[in-house]
C-alpha cells in the first residue's frame, strides 16, 4: 500500500482568540510542521510559539483512542456499543423522569457548529435547563456589561487594523504579550505612528515593558480608577456623548464621589500619575480602552467593566475609528462560544432563552413544542456546585465536552469532590485530563485538525477550520458523539446528520436573522448600537 502523498492544508490555530491562519504540512497522512501565511487577515504572517507547537499534542502518547468505562474503580477500554449501552441505561431513565438531574458543561474552544449542537443536545435531547461552559469564568462580566450598554455582546466592534489609528491605547488588566501575542504588532504599529500605550496592571508584565507607560493600582480597584478618570473628565468639561446616554446624571453623580485624592489612596498610586493618565486621555483625539480578564474577574466585575465603558462612551469616543472601547476575548472561540447556545440563558445566534419570541423561533426550527424548551438553569459555578447534591437543584449526571473544570474552575478541590459524588460523569476529550480521570465513562473525541467547522475570533471575524486528518483508532468527531448520545437516550429527532455539512447548514439556518447571524451569505456582524444604557 502506498503512503499518503504529501499535502498542505490551510487551517486556523486552535489556541487564542486571534485565530491565526497557518499551513499544516502533512507527510504520510501525518502533520510534520506548521508555517504561517502572510495571507492571514488577522496576524499577517505571524504565529506565536503556542500555535507553532500545536502539533505536539497530535503526537501525544496518551491520546485517547477508545472509550473507557469505569469498572471496579478502574477505567477500562470498551467498544462503542458497550459505551453507548451504558449511556442508554444510565441516562435514559433520568432523561425521561428527571431531566433536571442531568447537566452539560461545554467550552469556549468548541467550534461554532459544536457549540450550537451542544446547546441543542441539552435542550432538545436531554431537555435539561442546566447547561453552561467555562467561558463563564472568562468574559461573562464583560459580556453582561456590553449587553447592558449596547444590547450586544461583541468583544471588539472593530477590526484589529484600527488599533494603529489610536493615539492612546489604555490596556486594563490585559497581558497580551503572553496571552494574545500576535496582537502586539498592532500596539507596536500604534507606537510607531506616535501613539502612546498605557498598561494598567498591578504586575510588571511583558506587556507593561513594551507599553512603556504603567500604572499599577491595587488588585480589585480597577473600577475605582475608572470612576476617578470619569470624575476628572467631568471636571475638565470632556463629557460629550455622541448618542443618547440613559442614566447619565446618575453615573456622573456617582463619579463625583471619586476625586483624585480618594482614588489615589484607594488604588495605591501617586496622585500625580493618576492625573497624568487622565490628562493623556483627555487630550487624545482617538483614545481606545481595551480590557482583559483583570478587571472582570472580581465580585463586581460587570460593574467594573461598565465603568470603563462609561468612560469611553461619555467622552464621545465610542464609534470613532481607532477609538472607543473593546474587551479582548481570550479563548480560541470565546466569541462564538458565547453566541450560539451553550450559555445557560442563550439560544443560537445570541438569542435569549427568556424571550418568548426567540423561544418560539427555535422551537419551530427544531420542530419541537415550545414548552419542551426549558427555562435557564444553573450557570457554570452553580452547575458544578450542584453535582452530586441530592436535594432540589442537584445533579446526578454531568456531560463534559472540551473542558477540564477540575483544573480551571474556581474552588477546584470542592469541584473535584462534587464530581466524585456524581452517579454518572461522562467526559468527551482527546487526552485523559484530570476531569476525565474521575469519569464513569470517557469517550475519545476529535482534535482541532480532525474536524471541520468555523470559529469566531475576537474581532467577530468568522474563519474556517479545515479537517486535515482523521481521528486515530476508535476516536470519533465530537459532533458525531453528541448525535450518538442523543440516539442512546432515546431522542434521535434532530440528531441524524448524514454529513458535517448537514449539521453546518442546520446551524446556519438556526442563526439566520439573529444578532449573531451566521446564516446570511457571508455572515452578519452587528456593531454596537447608538445609545448606551449606563449603570452607576
Amino acid at each position: 500500500m502506498n503512503a499518503a502523498p504529501s499535502r498542505t492544508v490551510r487551517t486556523t490555530c486552535p489556541y487564542c482568540a486571534v485565530q491565526c491562519n497557518f499551513d499544516l504540512h502533512l507527510e504520510g497522512g501525518l502533520p510534520v510542521r506548521a508555517t504561517p501565511t502572510r495571507e492571514c487577515p488577522v496576524a499577517h504572517g505571524t504565529v506565536c510559539k503556542k500555535g507553532l507547537a500545536a502539533l505536539n499534542d497530535l503526537r501525544h502518547p496518551d491520546r485517547l483512542t477508545t472509550p473507557l468505562l469505569r469498572r471496579d474503580g478502574q477505567l477500562v477500554p470498551v467498544g462503542w456499543p458497550e459505551a453507548l449501552a451504558y449511556v442508554r441505561d444510565a441516562l435514559g431513565p433520568l432523561v425521561q423522569s428527571a431531566p433536571q438531574r442531568v447537566g452539560v458543561f461545554g467550552s469556549g474552544s468548541l467550534t461554532n457548529e459544536k457549540t450550537y449542537l451542544l446547546g441543542k443536545f441539552a435542550r432538545v435531547a436531554l431537555r435539561t435547563p442546566h447547561i453552561d461552559y467555562n467561558g463563564r469564568y472568562c468574559m461573562a462580566s464583560a459580556s453582561a456589561a456590553l449587553n447592558r450598554t449596547f444590547g450586544l455582546d461583541r468583544g471588539l466592534g472593530f477590526p484589529l487594523d484600527d488599533l494603529p489609528r489610536s493615539d492612546l491605547i489604555v490596556l486594563v488588566g490585559a497581558n497580551i504579550a503572553e496571552t494574545l501575542p500576535p496582537v502586539m504588532q498592532y500596539l507596536k504599529a500604534a507606537r510607531d505612528r506616535g501613539g502612546a500605550v498605557y498598561a494598567i496592571d498591578p504586575r510588571v508584565t511583558p506587556t507593561v515593558k513594551v507599553a512603556g507607560r504603567h500604572l499599577a493600582p491595587r488588585p480589585g480597584t480597577d473600577g475605582v480608577l475608572a470612576l476617578g478618570l470619569l470624575h476628572l473628565m467631568k471636571q475638565w468639561g470632556k463629557i460629550r456623548p455622541t448618542a443618547p446616554a440613559h442614566g447619565l446624571s446618575d453615573v456622573l453623580w456617582h463619579a463625583d464621589d471619586y476625586p483624585p485624592a480618594r482614588v489615589a489612596h484607594e488604588c495605591g498610586v501617586p496622585e500625580s500619575e493618576l492625573i497624568a493618565l487622565a490628562r493623556a486621555y483627555a487630550d487624545a483625539r482617538t483614545p481606545l480602552i481595551l480590557t482583559g480578564r483583570g478587571p472582570e474577574q472580581h465580585t463586581h466585575g460587570t460593574d467594573t467593566v461598565q465603568a470603563w465603558i462609561n468612560l469611553a462612551f461619555l467622552t464621545g469616543h465610542v464609534g470613532k475609528q481607532g477609538g472607543g472601547f473593546g474587551t479582548l476575548t481570550g479563548q480560541g472561540n470565546g466569541q462564538g462560544g458565547r453566541e450560539h447556545g451553550q450559555k445557560n440563558d442563550q439560544l443560537p445566534g445570541a438569542r435569549s432563552l427568556r424571550d418568548p419570541r426567540h423561544r418560539a423561533q427555535m422551537a419551530a426550527h427544531w420542530n419541537v413544542p415550545e414548552h419542551h424548551l426549558p427555562q435557564p438553569g444553573h450557570s457554570a459555578q452553580e452547575l458544578l456546585n450542584a453535582c452530586g447534591e441530592s436535594g432540589e437543584g442537584g445533579l446526578d449526571a454531568l456531560i463534559v465536552l472540551g473542558s477540564n473544570p477540575v483544573v480551571s474552575a474556581a474552588g477546584a478541590g470542592q469541584v473535584t469532590e462534587n464530581l466524585r459524588a456524581l452517579k454518572h460523569l461522562i467526559v468527551i476529550d482527546f487526552l485523559p485530563s484530570e476531569t476525565a480521570q474521575l469519569a464513569t465513562l470517557v469517550l475519545p473525541g476529535s482534535m482541532w485538525c480532525e474536524e471541520e467547522g468555523t470559529t469566531t475570533n475576537l474581532e467577530g471575524r468568522v474563519q474556517r477550520r479545515r479537517r486535515a486528518m482523521t481521528a486515530p483508532g476508535a476516536a470519533r468527531e465530537d459532533w458525531r458523539i453528541l448525535c450518538d448520545l442523543a440516539h442512546a437516550v432515546g431522542r434521535p429527532h434532530g440528531f441524524t446528520y448524514p454529513t458535517f455539512r448537514d449539521l453546518q447548514n442546520d446551524f446556519f439556518l438556526a442563526t439566520r436573522g439573529a444578532k449573531a447571524d451566521s446564516g446570511s451569505r457571508g455572515g452578519r456582524v452587528v456593531q454596537p448600537g447608538a445609545a448606551g444604557a449606563l449603570a452607576a
